[in-house]
This record gives structure tokens, C-alpha cells and sequence, in this order.
């Protein structure tokens, strides 16, 4: 079942005001659109082929799959176009979402091949980032969670290594595991591609997990000295960087747009220090002049200019991005007017919601709207009470009575400036006063039927919402192969096959297993 994400971006994208949504940048949700934009935008041979020299003897050194192998031979003709996901390494694969990710992208390029536009996806491992608590491994189906032992701070992710043995990883694992009924073969797949980092090890996983995927992984590091024009570029006029990036800012703020990142203080840049510490050049007392002259591998572009080093040096058809990313995007795109840098078509991501049918079942058994089964749901909005509604409504019809015959003494000529003011102060009140109350009596008055009932529900919502999250943002990967098997994937990938139009921020359902002993709620509430 399809769902949307209420994203205020996203609403825009599905509205019929085409000229907002043109206004904040190349964003497309038409899949006609889409192969018509990639098509029409011929990829520059020259950045190709600097991007292949710099990655070719990287991919040479990694254990890629046939399928990836092959894929990298195929951009040796510059007419095959590339199209870009990314995320953050994290510890055994991470929450849903990372997979979500990579099938979305893995789907965006069948498109283009069965339109009959060569196309290769690159997954960009954001392994530059210092925050240590985005490793985060997702949690577990018995509430379980496995040890996190990297903080926050400074350090990059790709200079980080496990402090545990490998055997204590996996007996780790195996408990947050616990009686899964695949847990061995999750344990196959993580035992397979551990690594010394969790960077190497984040890139291993992906070609485990998807061992006949055509994707081809890039880190930043390898295209440090081909993002040297682009930051030469932005050192020349800071100011003007910034104030270009504000400029979009404050124009999707306008829109009703957050922008999650505000323009820079300073060098839109860190600088690896001595310690390998990625720092803001003023920390380190650094000059423009000074990060000029440093080593082009010691620079690391912030969050916002990190993504056009990565379109203008890669040069993506498309790049798929969630929510969030997506207003990071859209921030650059007057810098990227001005400069003539590479600005892509970018597409929403769509989500993958794991669901058992048989909980949703029970839901709709209780008189729950399907349509209304989702995070943050509560119980007291999807069950009604007649006798609650009929009082409330009551209630408002009097309050309303009482409200206009108040209000009637604002207008009335025999009235004193004393009692109007009066007036209107009390129709203001009890205006708001009235809505709360007919708001509490239809979620407050339940007799014991309708809150047994709720009960039932909350506990069935909290199954298949814990903590009322969405699982793909917190349930770990090889928990979720753990109960599921690892056709999960396949489950995962027809979800997206079957909807004709995924890119509009829609939140796509796939089933999963039998209701479990847990899962059962037929008991008394």
C-alpha cells in the first residue's frame, strides 16, 4: 500500500503549482519527466574521464561483484549516464533506510535501462563525516541494542577502527539476534564482511547483501584533488558563496521550506589537522591563503558544499535524496547558477515501511481506517466513541449559541467601550475554551468498551511502530533478515517495482513474517 511522506518540500512537489516547485531547482516527481531530463542531459566527457582516473585502481582494490565489475567497464563509454545515492557508514549495515537507499537507486537505474538510457548508480559513502554517533546500528526486534563504542567528535569515520575482536562483535550480534529464525544466516552475512574499519567494513556489507547489484561505491577521498576547482573557486569570494546560499535559504524558507543548514560563518570547508581531526580552518587559526596551500587531501568540503563537489566531479543524471538531503540541495542551487556547476535532477526518496499484515489486520478488525495506520498514530484519534462525538457535538452547537450571543454585544450601539472590550476578550476565550473541551470530551468520554479497545490498538501500534518511529529510520538491517530471511531484499525491491510512480515522497509498505508469539494480541488487554 502506498502512503505519502507529509514533508512540507513534499507537499509542494505533489501540489499544482508547478511554478513553486520549478523555483527550488531541478526537483522531479514524473517519471515521464524523468527520462526525458536524463536523456536530454549528455554527460561532459572530459569530467568522466578525469572521474574514472582517479577511481579506477580504487574499485581495482576492492572485492567488487561481477555485476559491479561490470558496471565500471561500462562508464568507459561516456554516453552511460551515472545516477547517485549516498548515506553514512554505519555498524552492521545500519537502520533500513541505508538499504532503502541503495534499492531506490537500483530501481532508478532499471528505469533508465528499460527506456533505453545506459545508466550505472554510484552509492557516495559519506565516510568523511567526524560524528562517530551516526554509526548508530539501528535497534533490535526484543528491544535489544548493541554497543555503540564510537562518540562523538572530531575524528573522521574513515580513520576510525573497531576496538573490539571480531569474535566479540558477532557473539554481540548473536545475542541482539537472540531466537530469530534466520539469525545464522544474518550472522553469515556479517561474519563475511567484517573489517578493521567500519568504513571498509560499511562498503563490504553493501556488496554481501547485494551480491548481484551493479552498484559501484565512491568515497570522498578519492576525489579530493578533483574538487580542488570547485573549492578554488568558492575560496575566491567567500562572501559571495554565502550570501548566495542565504539567498536560497531565505527564498525556500519562504516557500515554507525548512533549510536544515544555515550559510557558513566562514570557509565552507574542515581541514584535516595535524592529529587527523577534521576542524574549521578558523579553529586552527588558518587563512585563505593557508588552506590554499595545504594538501588537497587534508580538505573536506562541509555539508552543503560536499554536494556539489560531488555532482560537479561525478556528474550524476540524478541524485536520490531524502527529505532532508533534499533541502541541503536545493540550498546550493543559486551558487550553483552562478558558477555554472553541475546541478542534476534531484528525486525524493522513497520509503520502505516493513508491515505484518496480519497486525494491519487486526487493526482494520478494530475499526481502524488502513489510511490512518501509521508513526505516531494514537488510538484515541483512530477509534471514536459515538456517545463522546454526540456530546461534543452538543456541547460545540451551545458553545457557539452562547459565543454569538456575547459577540452580538461588540456591535451592539447601546453598549459602552468598557463592555466591548469586554466582549471580545470573552468570545476570544471561550472561543478556544470550547474547542479544547469538545476536543477532550471526544478523546476523554469512553466508557469501558471503547478504551479497552484502545488499549488493543496503542499495543498493536506499538508493534509495528516502536516508540512510534518509522522502522526503516531505527530497525537494524540484519535484525530485520534475521526474522524475515534474507528474501526480505526481494520483498523490499517488488515493493518498488510495483508502484508506478515512487518518486513523489511516497512510503511504500512490504510485508513481513507471520505474526509471532509476540505479536499475538489476542489476549485480554
Amino acid at each position: 500500500m502506498k502512503h505519502h511522506d507529509p514533508h512540507p518540500l513534499l507537499e509542494i512537489l505533489r501540489g499544482s503549482d508547478r511554478a513553486a516547485s520549478t523555483a527550488l531547482g531541478i526537483v522531479s516527481i514524473d517519471p515521464d519527466e524523468l527520462v526525458q531530463r536524463t536523456r536530454s542531459r549528455e554527460p561532459d566527457p572530459t569530467r568522466r574521464e578525469q572521474f574514472l582516473e582517479a577511481v579506477r585502481p580504487r574499485w581495482a582494490g576492492l572485492e567488487l561483484p561481477p555485476a559491479a565489475r561490470a558496471a565500471a567497464s561500462r562508464l568507459e563509454d561516456p554516453a552511460t549516464r551515472i545516477v547517485i545515492a549516498g548515506h553514512q557508514p554505519a555498524l552492521w549495515g545500519g537502520p533500513l533506510l541505508v538499504i532503502s537507499k541503495i534499492l531506490s537507486l537500483l530501481h532508478l537505474a532499471i528505469q533508465m535501462e528499460a527506456a533505453g538510457i545506459p545508466t550505472v548508480p554510484i552509492f557516495w559513502v559519506a565516510d568523511d563525516d567526524h560524528d562517530g554517533s551516526e554509526l548508530d546500528p539501528g535497534s533490535f526486534h526484543d528491544e535489544k541494542q548493541l554497543e555503540q563504542p564510537f562518540a562523538s567528535g572530531r575524528r573522521p569515520i574513515f580513520d576510525l577502527k573497531h576496538p573490539q575482536l571480531p569474535a566479540e562483535r558477532l557473539a554481540a550480534l548473536s545475542d541482539a539476534l537472540g531466537t530469530a529464525p534466520h539469525a545464522q544466516q544474518a550472522l553469515r552475512l556479517a561474519s563475511g564482511s567484517i573489517c578493521a574499519s567500519p568504513a571498509e567494513e560499511f562498503i563490504s556489507f553493501i556488496s554481501h547483501v547485494l551480491p548481484d547489484a551493479a552498484l559501484l561505491p565512491v568515497v570522498p577521498r578519492w576525489l579530493r584533488s578533483l574538487q580542488t576547482p570547485v573549492i578554488e573557486q568558492v575560496l575566491d569570494d567567500v562572501d559571495l558563496y554565502r550570501d548566495l546560499i542565504q539567498r536560497s535559504i531565505d527564498e525556500q524558507i519562504q516557500s515554507g521550506v525548512p533549510a536544515p543548514v544555515p550559510a557558513p560563518r566562514g570557509m565552507p570547508l574542515f581541514v584535516i589537522d595535524s592529529d587527523g581531526l577534521r576542524r574549521r580552518p578558523e579553529e586552527q587559526g588558518l587563512s585563505i591563503d593557508d588552506v590554499r596551500s595545504i594538501d588537497p587531501d587534508r580538505i573536506s568540503p562541509d555539508a552543503l558544499l560536499r554536494t556539489v563537489v560531488q555532482d560537479q566531479v561525478i556528474d550524476p543524471a540524478a541524485v536520490v535524496l531524502g527529505p532532508t538531503e533534499l533541502c541541503y540541495a536545493i540550498e546550493t542551487r543559486a551558487v550553483r547558477q552562478h558558477h555554472g556547476w553541475s546541478s542534476p535532477m534531484w528525486l525524493p526518496r522513497p520509503r520502505l515501511r516493513p508491515v505484518s499484515l496480519a497486525l494491519i489486520e487486526q487493526l482494520v478488525d478494530e475499526g481502524v481506517d488502513r489510511d490512518q495506520i501509521h508513526p505516531g498514530a494514537v488510538a484515541a484519534d483512530l477509534i471514536r466513541c459515538e456517545v463522546a462525538t454526540r456530546e461534543a457535538t452538543q456541547i460545540a452547537s451551545l458553545g457557539q449559541d452562547l459565543i454569538q450571543k456575547v459577540e452580538g454585544l461588540v456591535s451592539n450601539p447601546d453598549a459602552t467601550a468598557a463592555l466591548r472590550r469586554r466582549a471580545r476578550r470573552l468570545v476570544r476565550t471561550w472561543r478556544r475554551q470550547f474547542q479544547r473541551l469538545e476536543t477532550s470530551v471526544e478523546g476523554q468520554l469512553v466508557g469501558p468498551t471503547v478504551e479497552v479497545k484502545r488499549q488493543r490498538v496503542t499495543a498493536l501500534l506499538e508493534l509495528l511502530f516502536p516508540d512510534g518511529r518509522e522502522p526503516e529510520r531505527c530497525r537494524n538491517i540484519l535484525d530485520l533478515i534475521g526474522h524475515h530471511g534474507i528474501d526480505v531484499i526481494e520483498r523490499m525491491r517488488r515493493a518498488l517495482e510495483m508502484e508506478d510512480s515512487p518518486w513523489d515522497g511516497a512510503i511504500l509498505e512490504f510485508p513481513g513474517e507471520k505474526v509471532t508469539d509476540k505479536e499475538n494480541l489476542d489476549v485480554q488487554c
